[in-house]
């Protein structure tokens, strides 16, 4: 049988899109990088000369309605998500859409109805639940290994612009743009606790701005506006509880997530290595399924988990498989996420379903 023809794809936004998006495409061979478009277009000429794509322009509008295609990823702003998805929908486009999928559920679940409508591929890029040390605690969760959920715990540290002022000040600091690390960050890991422990009844949240008040940094960090630190409280719709905190005022990046079942418990360390809390303290570590390792990609690590999804998406395209997270699925994770954010203006529990 003849080979299939590569998956052509446009590319609109060249930060995140250049660094991981760009040459993952690029050197898989099932897809062909036909377009590029960013805001400024130094920036999607960089990317195109570095990839060999012919199109690099700063009219995303006009790329969109002229260069044939079959899937647009989209790394823009979040508040860019909404308009560029739908664009890419009304001309039946698959979308990759990177997270946070929108500014709020509104407009999420409004895009995820016409991706339905449309009948294309539609899918917010969580690469982080393909991390090994993740998907081995999700697939192990799934298989019951753990007995019944009981309390999942997220920590993660990292030196934010309060502890590092040389971090580039972008609309991720702008909290009318969707910036802040809870839609960065945060949407990653409530991803994880519904993969991990079902349906989120309701959440409590503490948004912090640890930069705004940081002693001496320029007028332009004071002025941040989105939240560098939060801890969001949570209830399973199952009884299990969890807490997600992430602190941005700390000097090195870590992470670690704790699974507690009623018959084991699980620790991930950095997303790719998993264990069991040992006795005495300390985790004994425990070999990840050979099926859900990655080839490293030192250059830029979120290649390797990025390549899991363009195998999902190129798979769910041609009409063979599935890839997730779908709208559907993510616009759960914004609903989580606008409780959080609405938690943290009333100061009491939200409930998920009436956001």
């Amino acid at each position: 049988m003849p080979a299939a023809a590569p998956i052509r794809v446009l590319l609109i936004g060249t930060s995140f899109g250049g660094s991981v998006h760009a040459p993952a495409f690029a050197g898989h061979p099932d897809f062909q990088l036909v377009g590029v478009a960013s805001g400024h277009v130094e920036n999607a000429r960089r990317v195109a000369e570095a990839h060999g794509v012919p199109v690099a322009t700063r009219d995303w509008k006009k790329m969109l309605e002229e260069v044939d295609a079959d899937l647009v990823s989209i790394t823009s702003p979040p508040d860019l998500h909404y308009p560029m998805a739908r664009a890419a929908l009304e001309l039946k486009r698959h979308v990759l859409l990177e997270k946070p999928f929108a500014l709020n559920a509104a407009q999420a679940k409004e895009l995820t109805a016409f991706a339905k409508s449309r009948k294309v591929v539609a899918v917010v890029n969580h690469e982080f639940r393909h991390k090994p040390g993740r998907a081995a605690l999700a697939r192990w969760i799934a298989e019951g290994k753990l007995g019944r959920i009981e309390h999942l715990a997220m920590k993660t540290r990292l030196p934010g612009w309060a502890r590092d002022p040389s971090r580039k000040l972008t609309w991720l600091t702008e909290k009318k743009r969707g910036g802040g690390f809870l839609g960065a960050l945060g949407s990653h890991d409530i991803d994880q606790f519904l993969l991990c422990g079902g349906p989120i009844r309701r959440v409590f949240g503490r948004l912090r701005t640890l930069a705004a008040s940081a002693a001496g940094l320029t007028a332009a960090h004071r002025a941040i506006t989105a939240e560098d630190s939060f801890t969001l409280l949570i209830e399973f719709k199952s009884g299990a509880t969890g807490i997600i905190d992430t602190f941005g005022g700390a000097r090195e990046r870590r992470e670690r997530i704790e699974a507690f079942g009623s018959e084991d418990s699980f620790t991930v360390i950095d997303g790719d290595r998993i264990g069991r809390p040992a006795p005495g303290g300390g985790i004994e570590e425990i070999p990840v399924p050979e099926d859900l390792r990655l080839e490293p990609t030192p250059w830029a690590p979120l290649v390797a988990p990025f390549r899991v999804k363009l195998d999902m998406m190129r798979d769910a395209i041609r009409g063979t498989g599935t890839a997730t997270p779908t709208f559907a699925e993510a616009l759960e994770v914004q609903r989580v996420l606008d409780a959080a954010r609405k938690s943290d203006q009333t100061g009491t529990w939200e409930t998920v379903e009436d956001i």
